[in-house]
């Protein structure tokens, strides 16, 4: 990793490239920033400085605006249009007075303009000012290339190590089917660990697709197939996928409201929904209930999902839906840990154009709410998250 900011030279050296059509000009600025241990590059035209530039990049650029052939509001353009040089400061140096052309330099890209005859100091405290301020943007660049490198070292690594582990869970939770199905030679307190065993199996399978299924919806490899879809139906369907859990729990589980329709991808939502369950089920005490609710709002579909479990502080509302970015907190006891669940929810959501939050107070139990467009029917999109 690089060192902080903070200590980053002040007064840095560089390498400044002067672009005059007058000799005498150029050997002045160049003595004066040599006399301070700046490299100097001299280019004599438009022409010959956009060469030099993009053959060797320099730290800042002093360009003189008025030269023969390409003058320099057209050499700072095409530097600043150019990827390899658009970060090179450019500081316009022009005999001219008038208010309107240094505004024309500003609007070329120049990130300062002096104006002849220049003040020695002045100029090399721009050119240093110049200077900083690049190498800072260089770090900031160097920054973030680690950090990418970083993330696509993540994500390979797990998506080896889900793939690695899906083949034995499958083959031990096959295993654990083997041996309930002949459960009348166990006993209660055999069939108790073989459940432990089986619902923990179902947990990591569980979890091993839910990382798979947020990676492909950020690298948009999951289709989006719309069609006409009565929530309330989808919410039912998911209510019973998840009804055993609910049971085990005593948690009476409730769908209400209206038979509204809206064109989403019947199947991603579903699992929308079960994802909520699951929470609100895994964050339930014991004897509590669950509550489904969709109704219409005009243009829009909202469905809540509310249990009378823990609550979470509001200091946690964003933070649940982030990506590897799961909330652990010891609040009266309880702990806030969702998973991949609802950053899966808050993916899907995005992508139909919806919208997911959380209403909630420690000890009172959550509300999650989403709402999605009614939208057209019959479109067949990537599954993408939208940028922010």
């Amino acid at each position: 990793m690089t060192e902080p900011f903070q200590d980053a030279d002040p007064y840095p050296c560089g390498h400044v490239l002067v672009v005059d059509d007058e000799l005498a000009n150029r050997e002045l600025l160049s003595h004066l920033l040599q006399a301070r241990g700046h490299g100097v590059t001299e280019a004599v035209d438009g022409g010959d400085a956009l060469q030099k530039a993009a053959a060797a990049l320099p730290d800042v650029v002093l360009l003189d605006v008025m030269m023969p052939g390409i003058d320099g509001f057209e050499v700072c353009r095409r530097l600043k249009r150019d990827t390899h040089t658009a970060a090179v400061p450019v500081l316009m140096v022009t005999s001219l007075h008038d208010r309107l052309e240094r505004l024309r330099g500003i609007e070329a890209g120049a990130n300062d303009c002096l104006t002849k005859p220049i003040d020695n100091e002045d100029v090399l405290l721009r050119v240093r000012n110049a200077i900083h301020a690049k190498r800072l943007h260089d770090r900031v660049q160097a920054e973030l290339a680690h950090v990418k490198e970083l993330e696509l070292l993540r994500d390979n690594l797990t998506h080896m190590m889900v793939h690695d582990m899906r083949s034995p869970l499958m083959g031990a939770s096959g295993a654990y089917e083997m041996i309930l199905m002949d459960k009348d030679r166990l006993s209660q307190e055999q069939l108790k660990f073989v459940a432990m065993g089986q619902n923990s199996c179902r947990e990591l399978i569980e979890m091993v697709n839910s990382i798979l299924d947020v990676s492909r919806m950020e690298a948009g490899q999951m289709p989006l197939n719309r069609v006409p879809c009565n929530l309330r139906d989808i919410a039912q369907a998911a209510a019973k996928s998840v009804a055993v859990l609910a049971q085990e729990k005593t948690l009476p589980l409730c769908v209400s409201g209206d038979p509204v329709s809206s064109t989403v991808d019947r199947d991603i939502m579903r699992r929308v929904f079960a994802n909520l369950l699951h929470n609100a089920i895994k964050f339930s005490a014991v004897g509590g209930s669950i509550a489904v609710q969709v109704s219409s709002t005009g243009e829009t579909v909202r469905a809540t999902v509310t249990d009378q479990g823990c609550g979470i502080p509001a200091d946690f509302h964003q933070r649940i839906f982030e990506k590897f970015g799961q909330v652990e907190a010891h609040r009266e006891g309880q702990k806030h840990s969702t998973g991949l669940g609802l950053t899966f929810c808050k993916l899907a959501v995005e992508a139909h154009g919806g919208q997911i939050g959380v209403d909630s107070e420690s000890g009172k139990g959550s509300t999650f709410w989403f709402t999605v467009p009614v939208g057209e029917c019959g479109s067949t999109q990537p599954l993408v998250t939208p940028h922010s």
